[in-house]
């Protein structure tokens, strides 16, 4: 691949990230569209169901005058093949003239993987995948790694996020939590948050902090599902997180029947993943059924140690951690730490974080790190 086809591959990577979070359960995908040395086409997806970037690419170019009849299409994933919501891409490019194509990554999903290219090579279109050597093909992994997962093992991706103080504590010994963190960090997290499908909090935090949990600033009008673990569902329905149909409550058969019809009485959706304890391993699997494929845990301390437990049975539990940790120290035993549970009894068995990145938001340290990375 040339250093033109990079700097024509980076903007295809610059659009598909505008599509991060809004196109769920499709991926963020990026084209440009070239002819003698010129952009004449651009589009990114921008929510499932509506037309997807290379389409939107050939409409930008059409619109300005352009026959993209020749013309050489850069896009950040495999174009589809496939009925779905939408005709299949390939036929549209087929259909316009497209010489070449040039795909960031063969699409994971298996009506797509490979089906993509081979339809454009049979219909007389050259067709190039970026290399894994290419120092964007991180960056192009970076913009799906919740479809990449999701598409792969059908478990939604999960990232871990919490604010803290210096000494890991998210509320001091009489449960004061509001606030640890800055309201730059706190705006940071809630933007986070609404790229997500899913929030998923414990009853405990409903009890003690009635949050509202919904999206924020360009994603202010996503319904974003709520996940309540409660394993006996005994919280009270007239907390915020129950006002309206976007919630569901993952509980165990522990619960009494007068609670089950209190619940389906104020039209509150649960289900029961396990006779005593939540089996999150089931709660994510009927997750990634119903098409939820980014799942935001932000507490409280049980719930995290509730994850970080897990990830000794199973690795894909948690993939990324997000912790904003203001420079405090609240300090004292009955303080509540960042992750209860059980721990860990060896170091050896800590779970271990990679490529960790440290920014500084409002003078909190924003610390991201990954468990999983799936290409």
């Amino acid at each position: 691949m040339t250093e033109q086809d990079i700097q024509y591959m980076t903007q295809a990577v610059l659009f598909a990230e505008k599509g991060i979070g809004k196109t769920s359960p499709n991926p963020a995908v990026g084209a440009v569209l070239v002819q003698n040395g010129k952009i004449i086409g651009k589009g990114y997806h921008k929510k499932a169901g509506t037309a997807h970037a290379e389409i939107l690419a050939i409409r930008n170019a059409l619109s300005h005058g352009f026959d993209p009849k020749g013309a050489t299409l850069y896009v950040t994933l495999e174009p589809c093949c496939h009925f779905g919501k939408t005709p299949p891409c390939t036929d549209a490019l087929l259909k316009y003239g497209i010489k070449d194509v040039v795909m960031g990554s063969v699409d994971p999903f298996p009506k797509v993987h490979g089906k993509g290219r081979d339809a454009l090579q049979r219909g007389g279109v050259s067709v190039s995948v970026l290399s894994k050597q290419s120092p964007l093909f991180q960056d192009i992994l970076s913009l799906n790694q919740q479809y990449l997962k999701w598409a792969d093992t059908g478990l939604p991706y999960v990232t871990l996020k919490a604010g803290m103080s210096l000494d890991g504590k998210i509320a001091t010994r009489a449960g004061e939590s509001k606030w640890i963190t800055s309201e730059k960090a706190r705006t940071d997290a809630r933007l986070e948050r609404s790229r997500a499908d899913a929030v998923l909090i414990g009853a405990g935090t409903v009890r003690s902090d009635d949050p509202v949990l919904a999206a924020h600033g360009a994603y202010k009008k996503k319904d974003m599902l709520r996940v309540i673990l409660d394993p006996r569902l005994s919280l009270p329905t007239t907390h915020h997180v129950f006002r309206d149909e976007h919630v569901f409550v993952a509980t165990t058969n522990r619960a009494s029947e007068k609670d089950k019809e209190r619940f389906e009485k104020a039209g509150i959706v649960f289900k029961s993943f396990g006779p005593t304890r939540i089996s999150l391993k089931r709660l994510l699997q009927y997750l990634g059924k119903e098409d939820i494929q980014h799942v935001f845990v932000e507490g409280g301390s049980g719930t995290h140690g509730y994850f970080v437990d897990d990830v000794r049975l199973d690795s894909l539990m948690i993939d990324r951690v997000l912790f904003y940790v203001e420079p405090i120290l609240l300090g004292g035993d009955g303080a509540v730490p960042v992750v209860g549970g059980h721990g860990r009894k060896y170091v050896k068995n800590a779970v271990h974080l990679s490529q960790t990145s440290v920014q500084d938001i409002g003078g909190t340290l924003k610390i991201t790190g990954y468990v999983n990375r799936y290409d």
